[in-house]
């Protein structure tokens, strides 16, 4: 008779791998967020770029590094297990961090954010999954906590370097160098916590136990897509949208063929084996419907990024956004100090974070109990809701921006109040799509099905950069007239409003004075400060300070590159808005549509 196995004896330590990868998170989470934060800051300020070309990169930046858990969950899952993926990639970060602290122009630069894109989203699939990993029926009463003890590792690490790197980059003893090279001293840290914690570490082992070939074979397929996406995208004359669509389709196509041609039998068994499950059948069902899902959450994640380190904080460098968020305090004794703080405006974005913690408890144990009451809350009426919630915020942000853009001050508590809107959206989309993903997906996808939802983050910040592209639009300046003002002779000057940006690059000649005695190019972004219909030219003044231009030098037509936005001031965010409300609308269709189907592990 056999006798039944001993019930494993419960233990209220925890695992010892857990302070390792909670350090590790924390000190990532730190960096990431750190160098988001100040990026576009960086490119308007110290490279003299455009808003909408230092939005576009930042906004591609992000869609790299959630395009790429895709690639690290499959070499995670198939090839080299979690401990030798979060190395490798963490290796190829800390590169990247230190090549934008010292690069010395765009294509530095760029380099960097692609390296640190490919080793974030390279590891982000295995980080929180490494979690659950390290627990067993003993102390799987200690997840809750140890994911308790995760999350806040990221939001207080989040939370540090948003608020401390924008001040080294304003600070002139310290600038970027030392504000991205924090960051990657916090990467490095992370690495090498994680290496120390190696020995400590319950390991799940990868598909094959021996790559052996297969994994730089597979990567060469993988990086041949994207080498292919890259000439379509430069051929294209560098078209984001038809650059995001080629990638997608190309990586569909690959795995077509791989499943469907005698080329399946070149695939070791074991991936074989991984993409039969996941994109045949049944697998291939959940995924067609959930992409669809993913689609309406890509434009949500469209609107709520431009809110962390984009057009947002673009918004928040204007001199007309009052910072003194306690000002109203002057005059009260005791209070000088606080009275006088000015927030800088790549800092404002840390109240996403604090409202996610005072808002989750109020939806779960406030809102949505209450609308219960009345009306069936299920996870796709609260997606719904969230994509109207949304829109809204930009609709706020929108009326900032016809304020400022109408010479009004105003005050940044108006962005504050915009920002606590956005992050209701954010509790009714992202938290319940995420959740909604995980029980939508069977267990043997759930790895793969996060990292589509991750991916959606991906396709909605490509679908900014590309708004961001597509609305630059080319002037013709024929002369520059230089002096105490500046003033561009422009084809057709009649459709200009007050306010309106003006983008300048290339070696036009002409060199601007801030006033200071600091001299620079005539580069990045500047608006009009008055029309002159009859005489089709246009007065330059500061973007942040709003004071006229002081010019000197001879314009060099044929070396300039002179553009203007389609989309002007409020419109941008009203275009935006409109957008998401009418995404919004589609959802109500698409939601009654959607049949759910949940898939949870039995006891036992």
């Amino acid at each position: 008779m056999t006798s039944p196995a001993a019930a494993p004896v419960r233990t209220d330590r925890m695992p010892a791998g857990i302070p390792f990868i909670i350090a590790n998170e924390f000190a990532e989470r730190f960096c990431f967020y750190g160098v988001n934060a100040i990026l576009v800051q960086y490119m308007i300020q110290f490279l003299h770029f455009g808003d909408a070309k230092a939005q576009t990169w930042q906004a591609l930046f992000k869609a790299g590094a959630y395009f790429f858990p895709l690639l690290g969950a499959i070499v995670s899952d198939v090839f080299l297990a979690k401990f030798r993926t979060i190395i490798s990639f963490s290796i190829v970060y800390v590169i990247g961090c230190f090549m934008i602290a010292f690069s010395t122009g765009e294509a530095s630069m760029v380099l960097g954010m692609l390296l640190m894109a490919f080793g974030t989203g390279g590891i982000k699939p295995c980080v929180s999954t490494n979690v659950g990993d390290q627990f067993t029926s003993a102390n799987a009463h200690l997840i809750e906590r140890a994911f308790s003890y995760f999350y806040l590792a990221i939001n207080i690490g989040s939370a540090f370097s948003i608020y401390f790197c924008p001040v080294l980059l304003a600070d002139p003893e310290y600038g970027p160098r030392y504000a991205f090279g924090m960051p990657g001293v916090m990467m490095a840290f992370a690495t090498l916590v994680f290496w120390l914690g190696r020995s400590r570490f319950a390991v799940v082992p990868a598909a094959m136990s021996r790559p052996g070939l297969a994994l730089p074979s597979f990567l060469l397929v993988f990086f041949a897509v994207l080498a292919f996406t890259v000439f379509v995208f430069t051929a294209s004359g560098n078209n984001i949208l038809l650059a995001t669509f080629t990638l997608l389709a190309s990586l569909a196509a690959v795995a077509a063929l791989f499943l469907k041609t005698g080329l399946r039998h070149v695939l070791p068994p074991e991936l074989r084996a991984w993409l039969e499950r996941s994109l045949t059948g049944e697998g291939l069902r959940i995924v067609g419907k959930l992409a669809l899902l993913y689609l309406f959450v890509a434009f949500f994640w469209s609107l709520w990024d431009q809110s962390n380190g984009n057009s947002w904080t673009v918004q928040a460098q204007s001199a007309l956004m009052d910072k003194h968020l306690f000002g109203f305090l002057g005059g009260v004794a005791g209070f000088e100090k606080l009275a006088a703080y000015e927030m800088l405006p790549s800092q404002v974005q840390v109240v996403n974070g604090i409202f996610i913690i005072l808002l989750v408890p109020v939806f779960t144990f406030g809102i949505y109990p209450l609308i219960g009451r009345f009306w069936t809350v299920t996870p796709l009426r609260k997606i719904g809701i969230g994509l109207f919630v949304t829109a809204s915020s930009f609709l706020i942000v929108a009326s900032i921006e016809q304020r400022i853009q109408s010479g009004e001050m105003v005050s940044m508590w108006w962005q504050i109040a915009a920002y606590s809107v956005l992050t209701a959206g954010e509790v009714l989309v992202s938290i319940t799509a995420l959740e909604y993903s995980y029980k939508q997906a069977p267990l043997y996808m759930k790895s793969f099905i996060m990292s589509l939802f991750l991916l959606s983050t991906s396709v909605g910040n490509a679908f900014t950069a590309a708004v961001n592209s597509l609305m630059i639009e080319p002037l013709q300046a024929t002369e520059i007239s230089t002096g105490e003002q500046t003033w561009v002779g422009l084809a057709n000057a009649a459709d200009f409003v007050t306010g309106q940006k003006i983008d300048f690059a290339g070696d036009n000649g002409i060199t601007v004075s801030d006033g200071g005695g600091k001299n620079g190019p005539l580069a990045g972004t500047f608006l009009v400060a008055e029309v002159d219909a009859g005489g089709s030219r246009v007065r330059l003044m500061d973007k942040v300070s709003r004071q006229s231009v002081a010019s000197s030098g001879r314009y060099v037509a044929n070396a300039s590159e002179v553009s203007t936005y389609a989309l002007v001031g409020p419109v941008y965010f009203l275009f935006f808005a409109g957008l998401m409300g009418s995404v919004a609308v589609l959802f109500v269709f698409f939601a009654a549509w959607f049949k759910e189907q949940t898939y949870v592990r039995e006891d036992g």
